[in-house]
Protein backbone atom coordinates (compact mmCIF):
# COMPACT_ATOMS: atom_id res chain seq x y z
CA UNK A 1 0.00 0.00 0.00
CA UNK A 2 1.29 3.48 -0.86
CA UNK A 3 2.20 5.89 1.89
CA UNK A 4 -0.14 8.74 2.73
CA UNK A 5 2.44 11.21 1.36
CA UNK A 6 1.87 9.93 -2.17
CA UNK A 7 -1.86 9.28 -2.08
CA UNK A 8 -4.07 11.72 -3.95
CA UNK A 9 -5.68 14.40 -1.85
CA UNK A 10 -9.45 14.23 -1.99
CA UNK A 11 -11.42 17.17 -0.60
CA UNK A 12 -13.67 15.25 1.75
CA UNK A 13 -15.28 18.39 3.04
CA UNK A 14 -14.72 22.10 3.46
CA UNK A 15 -13.02 21.69 6.83
CA UNK A 16 -10.34 19.31 5.53
CA UNK A 17 -9.63 21.64 2.60
CA UNK A 18 -9.44 24.61 4.98
CA UNK A 19 -7.02 22.72 7.22
CA UNK A 20 -4.73 22.13 4.22
CA UNK A 21 -4.89 25.62 2.71
CA UNK A 22 -4.88 27.93 5.77
CA UNK A 23 -1.12 27.57 6.40
CA UNK A 24 -0.50 28.42 2.72
CA UNK A 25 -2.65 31.54 2.49
CA UNK A 26 -0.12 33.88 4.14
CA UNK A 27 2.82 32.76 1.95
CA UNK A 28 0.51 32.99 -1.07
CA UNK A 29 -0.51 36.52 -0.10
CA UNK A 30 3.12 37.55 0.42
CA UNK A 31 4.02 36.16 -3.00
CA UNK A 32 1.10 37.97 -4.64
CA UNK A 33 2.02 41.26 -2.92
CA UNK A 34 5.62 40.90 -4.05
CA UNK A 35 4.57 40.15 -7.62
CA UNK A 36 1.75 42.69 -7.96
CA UNK A 37 2.63 45.50 -5.51
CA UNK A 38 -1.06 45.96 -4.75
CA UNK A 39 -2.49 44.52 -1.53
CA UNK A 40 -6.12 44.50 -2.65
CA UNK A 41 -5.31 42.82 -5.93
CA UNK A 42 -3.12 40.35 -4.03
CA UNK A 43 -6.08 39.42 -1.80
CA UNK A 44 -8.23 38.82 -4.87
CA UNK A 45 -5.53 36.70 -6.47
CA UNK A 46 -5.14 34.50 -3.37
CA UNK A 47 -8.90 34.09 -3.15
CA UNK A 48 -9.04 33.06 -6.81
CA UNK A 49 -6.08 30.71 -6.30
CA UNK A 50 -7.82 29.12 -3.32
CA UNK A 51 -10.93 28.50 -5.40
CA UNK A 52 -8.85 26.95 -8.17
CA UNK A 53 -7.04 24.81 -5.59
CA UNK A 54 -10.39 23.62 -4.23
CA UNK A 55 -11.43 22.47 -7.70
CA UNK A 56 -8.11 20.86 -8.62
CA UNK A 57 -7.10 19.35 -5.28
CA UNK A 58 -8.09 15.86 -6.38
CA UNK A 59 -5.44 15.98 -9.12
CA UNK A 60 -2.58 16.54 -6.68
CA UNK A 61 -0.81 13.22 -6.22
CA UNK A 62 1.84 14.06 -3.64
CA UNK A 63 0.91 15.80 -0.39
CA UNK A 64 4.51 16.98 0.07
CA UNK A 65 4.12 19.14 -3.05
CA UNK A 66 1.11 21.06 -1.68
CA UNK A 67 3.03 24.28 -0.91
CA UNK A 68 4.77 24.40 -4.30
CA UNK A 69 1.54 23.48 -6.06
CA UNK A 70 -0.48 26.22 -4.33
CA UNK A 71 2.22 28.88 -4.81
CA UNK A 72 2.35 27.90 -8.49
CA UNK A 73 -1.37 28.57 -8.76
CA UNK A 74 -0.88 31.94 -7.03
CA UNK A 75 1.96 32.79 -9.44
CA UNK A 76 -0.22 31.93 -12.45
CA UNK A 77 -3.07 34.03 -11.10
CA UNK A 78 -0.62 36.93 -10.60
CA UNK A 79 0.38 36.62 -14.25
CA UNK A 80 -3.28 36.67 -15.26
CA UNK A 81 -3.95 39.71 -13.07
CA UNK A 82 -1.01 41.59 -14.61
CA UNK A 83 -2.31 40.75 -18.08
CA UNK A 84 -5.77 42.05 -17.21
CA UNK A 85 -4.23 45.26 -15.84
CA UNK A 86 -2.15 45.70 -18.98
CA UNK A 87 -5.14 45.07 -21.22
CA UNK A 88 -7.21 47.65 -19.32
CA UNK A 89 -4.49 50.29 -19.72
CA UNK A 90 -4.13 49.56 -23.44
CA UNK A 91 -7.84 49.73 -24.13
CA UNK A 92 -8.36 52.94 -22.13
CA UNK A 93 -5.90 54.92 -24.22
CA UNK A 94 -4.29 57.72 -22.27
CA UNK A 95 -2.12 56.98 -19.24
CA UNK A 96 -3.45 58.02 -15.85
CA UNK A 97 -0.46 60.32 -15.26
CA UNK A 98 0.54 62.75 -17.99
CA UNK A 99 3.05 64.86 -16.06
CA UNK A 100 6.58 64.87 -17.42
CA UNK A 101 9.14 64.15 -14.71
CA UNK A 102 12.62 65.59 -14.57
CA UNK A 103 15.67 63.51 -15.37
CA UNK A 104 16.42 63.27 -11.66
CA UNK A 105 12.93 61.91 -10.96
CA UNK A 106 13.42 59.19 -13.57
CA UNK A 107 16.78 58.19 -12.08
CA UNK A 108 15.32 57.96 -8.58
CA UNK A 109 12.36 55.93 -9.84
CA UNK A 110 14.58 53.45 -11.68
CA UNK A 111 16.79 53.05 -8.62
CA UNK A 112 13.84 51.79 -6.59
CA UNK A 113 14.07 48.01 -6.20
CA UNK A 114 10.34 47.47 -6.46
CA UNK A 115 10.22 49.42 -9.68
CA UNK A 116 13.15 47.41 -11.00
CA UNK A 117 11.39 44.15 -10.11
CA UNK A 118 8.29 45.27 -11.98
CA UNK A 119 10.39 45.66 -15.11
CA UNK A 120 11.37 42.00 -15.07
CA UNK A 121 9.44 39.40 -17.03
CA UNK A 122 6.93 37.49 -14.92
CA UNK A 123 8.97 34.27 -14.71
CA UNK A 124 12.14 36.19 -13.79
CA UNK A 125 10.29 38.21 -11.16
CA UNK A 126 8.86 34.99 -9.76
CA UNK A 127 12.23 33.27 -9.25
CA UNK A 128 13.79 36.41 -7.74
CA UNK A 129 10.86 36.82 -5.33
CA UNK A 130 10.85 33.19 -4.29
CA UNK A 131 14.61 33.12 -3.78
CA UNK A 132 15.18 36.42 -1.98
CA UNK A 133 11.83 37.08 -0.27
CA UNK A 134 10.85 33.51 0.60
CA UNK A 135 14.35 32.03 0.89
CA UNK A 136 13.15 28.94 -0.97
CA UNK A 137 15.58 26.27 -2.16
CA UNK A 138 16.11 26.00 -5.92
CA UNK A 139 14.24 22.69 -6.09
CA UNK A 140 11.08 24.26 -4.68
CA UNK A 141 11.48 27.39 -6.84
CA UNK A 142 11.68 25.13 -9.88
CA UNK A 143 8.54 23.27 -8.79
CA UNK A 144 6.56 26.51 -8.30
CA UNK A 145 7.73 27.92 -11.65
CA UNK A 146 7.23 24.62 -13.47
CA UNK A 147 10.80 24.49 -14.78
CA UNK A 148 13.96 22.50 -14.10
CA UNK A 149 16.35 23.41 -11.29
CA UNK A 150 18.99 24.42 -13.84
CA UNK A 151 16.51 26.69 -15.63
CA UNK A 152 15.49 28.27 -12.31
CA UNK A 153 19.13 28.91 -11.45
CA UNK A 154 19.75 30.44 -14.91
CA UNK A 155 16.69 32.68 -14.66
CA UNK A 156 17.71 33.86 -11.22
CA UNK A 157 21.23 34.63 -12.43
CA UNK A 158 20.00 36.55 -15.50
CA UNK A 159 17.38 38.47 -13.51
CA UNK A 160 19.85 39.56 -10.86
CA UNK A 161 22.30 40.59 -13.60
CA UNK A 162 19.52 42.66 -15.15
CA UNK A 163 18.74 44.31 -11.81
CA UNK A 164 22.37 45.06 -10.97
CA UNK A 165 24.63 44.52 -13.99
CA UNK A 166 27.79 45.54 -12.14
CA UNK A 167 27.17 43.12 -9.25
CA UNK A 168 29.28 39.98 -9.12
CA UNK A 169 26.69 37.37 -8.08
CA UNK A 170 28.40 34.09 -8.84
CA UNK A 171 29.15 33.46 -5.15
CA UNK A 172 25.64 34.35 -3.98
CA UNK A 173 24.05 31.72 -6.21
CA UNK A 174 26.24 28.77 -5.15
Amino acid sequence: MASSATTPLQPVNEQSFTDLIVPLVQPGYRLACAMLHDSQLAEDVVQDASLIAWHKLGRLEDRSQLRSWFLGIVANECRNARRRTWLRSVTLGLPTRLAVGSGEDRIVATADLRQALRQLRHQDQLVVTLHFYFDMPMTEIAAVAGISVEAARSRLYRAVRQLRPELAIEEALR
